[in-house]
C-alpha cells in the first residue's frame, strides 16, 4: 500500500492535490511521522507525485472500512468478510466469494450503515463478452444509477449495463495532460466518455471523435456531453473497425484492453504523424507483447513508429497487467 511522504508545510497542499484527483486512498488515514506526513494513495497514481518520496506503508492505518468486521460480529464470520469496497457515486461495489455470497443481505446492509450517503450495494461478478457488460446483483438498498465525479469530471451511468473502473482514473487524466491545443483526437472505445470528457475538460482539444458500439453507453456518453456542457465531442454510434474517421488524427486511443485486431484501423486514423495509446491485458511472462503488436502493425501499414512510454495502468489478474503504449506512428 502506498504512500506520497511529503514535508508537514506543504501537507495540506498535496492533499487536496490528491482529493481533486481521485488518487487518495478514502481507506487508509494520513498519518504524521516526525517532520513528514504520509498521503495514502491508490495504485497507479505515483506518477503525479514525481518530485515527493513514493513510500510503501508497512502499519497503514485504516478508516471506517476496518471496522466492517466489527459490524459484522457474530453474524458473519471474520475470514469471509470482504477486505474492501469501492464506492462510485452513490453506489457501493463489492466482491463476495463463494462462501460470503450466503451471507450477501448482512454484508450489504452493514456497508450501507457505514456509507449513509450511499443508496445500494451492488455484489460484483465481474465482465463479459467484447462490451465488457457487468455482471452485478443488488444486495442491499435500490438504484443502480448514479453519477460518479473524478478529475473535475462528471459520469452519469446505470453500473447494470456499463462498466466503471477506478482503477483507470490516473490514466485518463494522464492522457487528457498530455493533449496539446489545436488536437484532433479519435477515441475508439469511447463508452460513456471514460477519456473524451477528461479531454474535452482539461484540454483545448479541437475535436474529439467519441465511437461507441455499446447502445447503453453511447446514450450515457451523449448525458455526459451535456452534464459537463462540453462542445468539442463529436459522438459515433458505431464499431470502429467500420466507422473509425481516416487521416485525422493527431492522437488516438484504444481503451479497450483487447483491441490488437484494431490496429491497423488506428494506424490509418492518423493524418500525417501522431500518438497511438494502445492498452492491452498481457501476462507478465510476456510483457513485451504489446509493444511487438504495436512495432508489428506499424511496420505492416508501411508506417514507422517510435515507443514513447510503456506503463502499467493496473494490476488486471495475478500474473497478468493492464498496460498501455504510447507510440509515435509517422
Amino acid at each position: 500500500m502506498k504512500a506520497v511522504r511529503v514535508p508537514k508545510e506543504r501537507a495540506e497542499e498535496v492533499r487536496r492535490f490528491a482529493e481533486r484527483i481521485g488518487a487518495k486512498d478514502k481507506g487508509r488515514l494520513i498519518v504524521s511521522r516526525e517532520d513528514f506526513v504520509e498521503i495514502p494513495v491508490a495504485d497507479g497514481f505515483e506518477h503525479l507525485f514525481e518530485e515527493f518520496e513514493i513510500v510503501e506503508q508497512s502499519d497503514p492505518v485504516f478508516t471506517q472500512r476496518k471496522s466492517l468486521k466489527r459490524l459484522l460480529k457474530g453474524r458473519v464470520p471474520d475470514e469471509v468478510t470482504p477486505s474492501g469496497y469501492k464506492i462510485i457515486g452513490d453506489i457501493i461495489m463489492v466482491k463476495l466469494n463463494d462462501r460470503a455470497k450466503k451471507y450477501a443481505k448482512e454484508i450489504g446492509n452493514a456497508l450501507l450503515k457505514l456509507n449513509p450517503r450511499c443508496k445500494a450495494v451492488w455484489c460484483d461478478y465481474g465482465r463479459e463478452g467484447m462490451l465488457r457488460k457487468p455482471r452485478v446483483e443488488l444486495i442491499a438498498g435500490e438504484g443502480s444509477e448514479t453519477i460518479h465525479k473524478e478529475n473535475g469530471c462528471k459520469f452519469k451511468f446505470d453500473i447494470t449495463k456499463v462498466m466503471f473502473s477506478l482503477g483507470n482514473q490516473a490514466e485518463r487524466l494522464r492522457v487528457a495532460r498530455l493533449v496539446d491545443d489545436g488536437e484532433v483526437i479519435v477515441d475508439m472505445f469511447a463508452g460513456i466518455g471514460y477519456f473524451a470528457i477528461p479531454i474535452a475538460v482539461h484540454s483545448r482539444a479541437k475535436r474529439i471523435y467519441a465511437i461507441e458500439i455499446n447502445p447503453d453507453s453511447y446514450r450515457y456518453l451523449l448525458e455526459n456531453i451535456r452534464l459537463n456542457e462540453v462542445e468539442n465531442v463529436v459522438p459515433i454510434l458505431g464499431d470502429s473497425m467500420f466507422v473509425t474517421p481516416e487521416n485525422v488524427a493527431d492522437r488516438v486511443i484504444m481503451g479497450h484492453i483487447y483491441c490488437q485486431d484494431f490496429l491497423p484501423v488506428a494506424i490509418r486514423a492518423i493524418a500525417e504523424r501522431g500518438i497511438i495509446h494502445y492498452h492491452e491485458s498481457t501476462p507478465e511472462a510476456v510483457i513485451d507483447r504489446p509493444i511487438r503488436r504495436v512495432e508489428k502493425a506499424c511496420s505492416k501499414a508501411g508506417k514507422k513508429c517510435r515507443i514513447l512510454n510503456f506503463k502499467k495502468v493496473k494490476n488486471y489478474s495475478p500474473g497478468v497487467y493492464h498496460v498501455v503504449v504510447d507510440a509515435e506512428v509517422y
